[in-house]
């Protein structure tokens, strides 16, 4: 399973001098498979406060007790949570005590790092928001009359997690000598089902051996399936339909069976199936 984050990314240049508060809005991204418990980390883009002149910042960090996250629909889910929120600075001197920012520059970069818990279940699904966390920031005289206020909105999007299943591929009956292939016997197919109209990655070998179930000899089966998108030598790609499931053809080909031992032959044809 490919873990895919999505940031929508903002650069803010926020000028103090004698300016009201100024509010920028920052939103986040992820997606998950929410059918395990785990510990989801977002980081917001860094934003520039700037013409600071050597000052010293008091900040402030509220979700107002907003710590779950809500439905589409404005319900709670209190299987989504927001454990911690920290504010980050990789060029000026932060306090958590005493919520206070020291830079020696005229400027400072900032960004939060919170921490989601979901608690793993089958029936999460969907897109879940968080209520905004807000950032305060002022001069460090006390002042509140000007500052900056940055609102992070999070998101998650929970998707299904994928399965599959096969139906075996059957090369029928040749003569030693002659071509055979699935469209003598019976093609595979790999049903996958998971999150309607999502991309799949999907990978498998060209080429796969199949051995006497006697112990003498193999044969090389070419593997192709026409349905996919190739991406590359051995990665295709696809989309599952808006019911979420998707059925694949498979098709092999034994070219050279000259020097074959007569027997039933059997192998093996891996197939790695991820989102894209």
């Amino acid at each position: 399973m490919k873990k895919v984050l999505i940031l929508l990314l903002f650069f803010n240049c926020i000028v103090f001098g004698n300016m009201r508060f100024n509010t920028s809005k920052l939103t986040s991204r992820k997606e998950i498979i929410g059918d395990w418990t785990q510990n989801i980390n977002y980081t917001t883009n860094s934003f520039k406060i700037t013409g600071l002149e050597d000052r010293k910042l008091i900040y402030e960090i509220e979700n107002f007790g907003n710590i779950y996250f809500f439905r589409e629909n404005g319900t709670v889910e209190e299987r989504i949570k927001i454990n911690k929120v920290e504010l980050e600075s990789f060029d000026s001197r932060l306090s958590r005590e005493n919520k206070t920012i020291e830079t020696n520059r005229r400027d400072c970069n900032l960004k939060l790092k919170v921490n989601v818990n979901v608690k793993g279940d089958s029936g999460l699904g969907g897109r879940y928001i968080s209520r905004p966390i807000t950032l305060t920031v002022y001069r460090g005289d006390g002042n509140k009359s000007s500052g900056i206020k940055i609102e992070t909105t999070l998101e998650l999007n929970v998707i299904r997690r994928l399965k599959v299943s096969t139906t075996p591929m059957d090369l029928g009956v040749g003569v030693q000598g002659q071509r055979v292939s699935s469209s003598q016997g019976t093609h595979g197919y790999l049903k996958v089902e998971g999150e309607p109209n999502k991309r799949i990655n999907i990978s498998y070998p060209k080429e796969i051996k199949i051995f006497n179930r006697k112990g003498k000899g193999s044969l090389k089966v070419n593997i192709s399936s026409p349905e996919l998108e190739r991406k590359d030598d051995e990665n295709y790609t696809t989309k599952l339909s808006r019911y979420g499931d998707r059925k694949i053809l498979f098709m092999g080909e034994v070219v050279d069976t000259k020097k074959a031992p007569p027997g039933k032959y059997s192998g093996e044809l891996k197939i790695k199936v991820r989102y894209d």
